[in-house]
């Protein structure tokens, strides 16, 4: 088998194996016997290497890729044993099976755009308190000032909000941190459990456990990372659902010969 890691290592401009392994923060003995082993590298330390140096994992441990054709799974095997006749069961069933399967995922689309509608009345009310105007829904956000611009303020309100909401989660979590984190022995790392999610951060030197302090500032960055993809993932829910209820909101106006926005006929 090539040495895919050495060949990868030194395309990437490390001459030497204790470089590179210091630049990855793995000790260099072990490193040398990933190279030499590459099929032995553990999966953290094989993420580690590939993220590094922008491969993947199949690179990293010089594993042959394997072609999709090739592949012939057990439950792939099962059917092409099958007689045409249960074949034909079996195609039927799974057309069934993707129709009610269509329809929960519609069920839930709708679940999702309900919860973002809600959340968009939620922040409207607080985006007219914020500007001195009191109670407010979305009806009078959307008929007020030029309606793009009133868009991008609302959707900055949101985002602030977010934020502060996610820094405000962030600090809750690192209070309880300190007094809840336990050392993990056997990972050799931090234990701590976060809104009933487990969060492991792994000792980066052998024998030089983490302190809590430092463990409790990496655990801030992973959860920073965690819920700042999560709140895109709601403001772009948000921002779905606005555009979607100002339409709505202007093609019934249209059936009454106006128009919620301003800026519109």
């Amino acid at each position: 088998m090539p040495n895919s890691l050495q060949n990868l290592r030194k395309e990437a401009g490390y001459r030497t194996a204790k470089d590179f392994a210091e630049a990855v923060d793995i000790p260099a003995p072990t490193y040398t016997r990933y190279e030499q082993e590459p099929a032995k590298i553990p999966i953290e330390r094989a993420w580690i290497i590939a993220d590094f140096l922008g491969c993947t994992i199949d690179a990293v441990v010089g594993r042959t890729p394997i072609k999709p054709s090739e592949m012939r799974g057990p439950v792939q095997r099962v059917y092409d044993a099958l007689s045409d006749k249960n074949k034909g069961l079996l195609d039927d069933y799974l057309d069934y099976i993707q129709y009610k399967d269509s329809k929960e995922q519609a069920r839930d689309r709708a679940q999702d755009q309900r919860r973002y509608e809600e959340l968009v009345q939620q922040y409207s009310r607080q985006f007219y308190e914020s500007m001195g105007s009191g109670e407010a829904d979305f009806i009078d956000l959307v008929s007020l000032g030029d309606a793009d611009a009133l868009r991008a303020r609302f959707l900055e309100f949101v985002e602030t909000r977010l934020a502060d909401e996610r820094d405000r989660e962030i600090a809750d979590a690192l209070d309880m941190a300190e007094s809840v984190g336990r050392r993990n022995a056997r990972d050799n790392g931090w234990e701590f459990e976060v809104a009933g999610e487990r969060f492991l951060i792994r000792d980066t030197k052998p024998k030089e456990p983490l302190s809590i302090e430092l463990a409790c500032y990496k655990l801030s960055n992973m959860l920073s990372a965690q819920y700042e993809e999560r709140d895109r993932e709601v403001l772009e829910g948000i921002t779905s659902a606005y555009d979607g209820m100002r339409r709505r909101r202007n093609a019934f106006a249209h059936g009454l010969g106006g128009s919620f926005d301003n800026n519109r006929g």
